[in-house]
């Protein structure tokens, strides 16, 4: 039999079936971080199950999915302890409500490099764009082509609908991402792409820095259509003008340098300091 969750050594990304059937919930996430900062100030190692069973009130396949989520969304490291973003959002949203909270999960979960799972890129990179309709039915044939292709796995229909109605799941309910408000269900039962609410620079900056370190790790500098058209934007549904207005506003806070003189223009990277942002993102301006 396949475990379709299971990962090779050095891979980063989520499994196919983390979610163990369960959309992402907020509020159980919101337990598992506040038990990942107790167990952490309490010395211990990781955050176990024996622990989340013992910080949390969440039933046992909870307790295995949500940390999950916690991982792909940036928030927790491979101990299940609290990241820097774990940290900001623990200190200033701890019920996850906050649309700016809620965008740099979806970044995570969505970002090439991980930590979500692989076909979650996929799916927001090719179906994700403002006005387009689609079945569920057109995501179980991508995913399980997708599947195919990279993993040579032929999964059942129902193996994959069950993920996809978790990924759907998670952008339609109001207890998971539903308030970027990237989807709706249509009278017909399509999904709709709807022209979701704004990210703030700031969000889009700290994305920006991540995407760049796993992207880029040795430059210094990139051509404006090669960042355009590398997916970045799309990740956050952004057209040029929108990115461009995030790199001024960047540009005047000293976090890049975008050089116009003559094309190809060139964004040129001069802090790599995530943590400094995600105080603006929070506020602390």
């Amino acid at each position: 039999m396949l475990n379709l969750d299971s990962k090779k050594e050095g891979e980063t990304h989520l499994g196919f079936t983390f979610h163990r059937t369960f959309s992402l919930i907020r509020s159980a996430v919101s337990q598992i971080l506040r038990a990942a900062q107790q167990a952490e100030d309490k010395g211990l190692a990781k955050l176990d199950g024996k622990s989340i069973k013992a910080l949390t009130s969440l039933g046992s396949i909870y307790a295995e999915a949500m940390p999950r989520y916690g991982k792909g969304s940036g928030l927790l490291n491979s101990r299940n302890f609290l990241t820097s973003f774990g940290k900001s959002v623990i200190s200033n949203d701890l019920y996850l409500d906050q649309v700016n909270t809620q965008w740099l999960m979806h970044y995570h979960m969505s970002a090439p490099h991980g930590p979500g799972p692989l076909f979650w890129n996929q799916i927001v990179s090719k179906y994700f764009y403002s006005g387009n309709i689609f079945t569920a039915e057109d995501i179980i044939e991508f995913i399980g082509n997708f599947i195919f292709e990279t993993e040579n796995k032929v999964l059942s229909k129902r193996a994959v609908q069950s993920t996809v109605t978790v990924l759907l799941g998670s952008y339609t309910k109001p207890e998971g991402l539903g308030k970027l408000k990237l989807l709706e269900i249509t009278e017909s039962g399509r999904f709709r792409v709807q022209s979701p609410v704004v990210p703030s620079a700031w969000v889009v900056g700290y994305a920006l820095l991540d995407f760049w370190k796993a992207q880029y790790p040795d430059r210094i500098g990139v051509s404006l259509d090669v960042l355009m058209n590398s997916g970045f934007p799309q990740l956050f549904l952004m057209a040029k003008s929108d990115l461009d207005e995030v790199l001024r506003i960047m540009q005047e806070n000293q976090y890049v340098d975008v050089h116009r003189t003559a094309p190809p223009y060139q964004v040129m990277l001069l802090r790599q300091d995530q943590e400094s942002i995600l105080e603006k993102v929070y506020g602390a301006n």
